[in-house]
């Protein structure tokens, strides 16, 4: 009871705290100032009828959560660079059995464009993070609560234009996570470095046809789940309009393990980037191929997964988000003289909506829901989740 006590005084206290900005200078929950820095400041309660994420015993809990996001973007005639970081800490009323009864959740990102030269682009895109909940907006397959981890998704580009047609971009991206429970880090603690390029012809102002190849190699750190891979891809980007572009590629995996042998797959990813109207925006992503496990006694899966993120803003004044995950998983099954496990699938579906009320151009009331649903083939694996929650933005 002192514990409940103490928790609600602190939310009680946040919501002051976030209040009482709401008589500063009036700039806005957009960047209304001539500044490239933008911070929001957040303060949320909700329920969450499944926090462990488990179909036996589930715990369920009042949770209380405050965060902050610092926006930072530069523009110059050769550089483009837009900067992100964030922090936040989400406090459960009730006791996690075997987990900590709070999320922590860290962040930054990073995209830099620099035009070395006129032939010559440079490109960064960077992630890191550091956090409790599963997250299907980053596609790493992870569909449950496991503790803490780390994860960090890094991309270098260079391109070059040879003609005025003809281009490459190579490549190279460093993947890797870790987790702070070292029974669970064992068996899926892994870097993944992942080498490409692309052979790019302009056949029209709006479509260029492109040619890749990609080589990949994954180490784990404690167990013997290494493995290479090539792809071999073709595809095409295409802009329908100034607001309506789409991305595809589409080939085939080869992909060596080094003590159980080959696995060949089809391969495909795709994107979608469509600004209906002024008001409206959609953005969709697809992948098929061979992922990582996460599963200790199945090496590796095949993955379809899909995603769309839509916004609207119903009056300069009124908005909202829906966000959409599918991903479905087939892991492969282990038949050696030395050892045997049987293959599954597995299927699941996060949906998020959200609606924005600005009371002020400084301060916001924003409400959402959040349901997690994930069938398996292995019952222990299976489980449904649902968070209620509501609060206020502070932006200056």
């Amino acid at each position: 009871m002192k514990k409940s006590k103490l928790k609600i005084g602190v939310l009680v206290a946040l919501l002051c705290f976030c209040s009482s900005f709401a008589g500063a200078e009036d700039l806005g929950t957009g960047m209304y100032a001539p500044t490239p820095f933008h911070v929001t400041v957040s303060v949320r309660g909700g329920f969450d009828d499944n926090v462990s994420t488990t179909a036996f015993d589930p715990v369920e809990s009042w949770f209380v959560n405050a965060s902050i996001a610092l926006h930072y973007d530069f523009n110059s005639p050769r550089t483009q660079l837009v900067l992100g970081a964030g922090a936040g800490i989400t406090s459960y009323f009730e006791d996690i059995p075997g987990q900590d009864d709070f999320d922590k959740n860290i962040y930054i990102s990073l995209a830099l464009n620099h035009k070395a030269s006129a032939r010559l682009i440079l490109s960064l895109v960077a992630y890191a993070t550091y956090q409790s909940q599963p997250d299907f907006t980053l596609a790493l397959g992870i569909n449950r609560r496991s503790g803490n981890y780390f994860y960090t998704l890094d991309k270098f580009t260079a391109t070059y234009l040879w003609t005025p047609r003809f281009s490459t971009a190579t490549s190279y991206t460093l993947g890797a996570i870790r987790y702070a429970e070292g029974s669970v880090g064992f068996f899926e603690d892994r870097i993944e470095n992942t080498f490409g390029n692309e052979f790019r012809f302009l056949v029209q102002p709006t479509t260029t046809l492109v040619a890749e190849y990609r080589f990949q190699f994954v180490t784990y750190s404690n167990i013997d789940r290494d493995s290479t891979a090539h792809y071999f891809l073709a595809g095409l980007d295409h802009s329908f309009s100034p607001r309506f572009n789409v991305s595809l590629r589409g080939g085939y995996e080869i992909r060596d393990y080094d003590n159980n042998g080959t696995l060949n797959s089809p391969y495909f990813e795709g994107t979608l980037n469509y600004a209906v109207a002024k008001q409206t925006s959609l953005s969709w992503t697809t992948r098929y191929g061979t992922e990582a496990s996460d599963v200790e006694l199945n090496q590796s899966r095949k993955t379809f997964r899909t995603g769309l993120l839509a916004r609207h803003n119903f009056t300069p004044r009124f908005s909202g988000a829906l966000a959409v995950y599918y991903q479905h998983d087939a892991y492969d099954g282990i038949d050696t003289p030395f050892f045997f496990s049987s293959g599954f699938d597995e299927d699941s579906i996060d949906f998020a909506a959200s609606l924005r009320y600005a009371l002020t151009r400084s301060l916001s009331v924003e409400v959402g829901y959040n349901h997690t649903e994930v069938t398996s083939d292995d019952v222990f694996r299976e489980y449904s989740r649902n968070r209620y929650w509501s609060g206020l933005n502070f932006s200056f």
